[in-house]
């Protein structure tokens, strides 16, 4: 099968288009023939070295998390579903000390990180979503417990996150502020925003307050700003962990990393409020019920641009200079 190989840490100049062998499906798997996968901060995060203290890879490594495409076979234990489905969803890479994401023609998936591919999508629409849209279920829904007439920020309201958790909150029947740039505006109120903030000229926590949940998709550039504007009780959820902008050993890895989450959550709690620092897990069953909500014209994907396999190196270039309208695609 054709695949994006890395044999290396390095820049996107490491992504070579390669063959190797179609994976084998053990009991509880699901071989996908893929269609479409899409990139994720967490796909040039892993290339570049920035997470080794956590996930030291031995390489070759295939990266992508998110896929959408039709069952090609299935494992004895599955019950789920039968080749020939259309599905869609999002694994975890990590086999032993490799990885085997989804930057390419086949991948195997457990059963229970997999779900019907909305019938109103195409697999690019649909490749769009599950890391995104699961990262903005579980940090609304799971973590934020929002529910009809929360008060909810969203931080980078227009991005992949961002884009679908405005709309998962308004489908919950929450008020929703949310911030992006200037040229962003209409997309926000598109998405259906109640309150559209341009922090290049406006500062939120000037503009709103006594809110239940801030789901942050920056860093910890916003956390103090996010924690002023909650209400006792409230919760800040971030998808963003503080870490070292470059390479680093796993000792200043975790001190930089823990050492500030903790200050930040210890000054949370002083105040009544909880930080929460989300690592999103595939869940099958609430992409399941996103797949529910796309269906009925609540949630869409917003897509920034779809490459092809070999425009790889451009699409993570693109990814990692920020500010990505929705998601990027790669059409396999």
């Amino acid at each position: 099968m054709k695949c994006i190989l890395t044999e290396s840490y390095g820049g996107p100049e490491v992504l070579q288009v390669e063959e190797v062998p179609v994976p084998q499906v053990g009991p509880n798997g699901v071989l996908v023939r893929i269609h479409a996968t899409s990139v994720n901060p967490l796909d040039w995060k892993l290339r570049q070295g920035l997470l080794r203290p956590v996930m030291d890879l031995r390489f070759p490594i295939i990266l992508g998390c998110d896929f959408s495409g039709v069952v090609e076979k299935v494992g004895n234990s599955v019950t789920l579903f039968k080749p020939g489905d259309e599905v869609y969803g999002f694994k975890d890479g990590r086999v032993g000390k490799t990885y085997r994401g989804t930057y390419a023609e086949y991948a195997v998936a457990p059963e229970k990180a997999v779900a019907r591919k909305p019938a109103n999508l195409s697999h690019e629409e649909a490749a769009a979503m599950p890391v995104a849209a699961v990262s903005a279920w579980q940090g609304l829904v799971k973590y934020g417990k929002i529910k009809a007439g929360s008060r909810v920020l969203i931080h980078a309201g227009a991005g992949g996150v961002g884009s679908f958790a405005i709309q998962t909150a308004k489908a919950f029947g929450a008020y929703v502020a949310a911030t992006a740039s200037g040229r962003n505006q209409d997309l926000l109120r598109e998405l259906g925003a109640d309150l559209p903030i341009d922090y290049e000229q406006e500062r939120f926590e000037e503009k709103i307050s006594g809110y239940d949940v801030v789901l942050d998709n920056v860093g910890k550039s916003v956390w103090g700003g996010s924690l002023s504007v909650l209400k006792p009780g409230g919760r800040l959820v971030s998808l963003v962990p503080p870490s070292p902008k470059e390479p680093a050993g796993k000792l200043r890895f975790f001190a930089s990393t823990g050492s500030q989450v903790a200050g930040w959550a210890l000054r949370g709690l002083l105040t009544g409020k909880f930080l929460t620092l989300l690592m999103v897990k595939p869940q099958g069953g609430e992409l399941e019920k996103l797949t529910a909500l796309v269906e009925a014209g609540k949630v869409k994907p917003v897509i920034q641009k779809v490459y092809s396999l070999e425009e790889i190196a451009e699409a993570h270039t693109v990814s990692e200079q920020g500010h990505v309208r929705g998601k990027l695609v790669l059409r396999i």
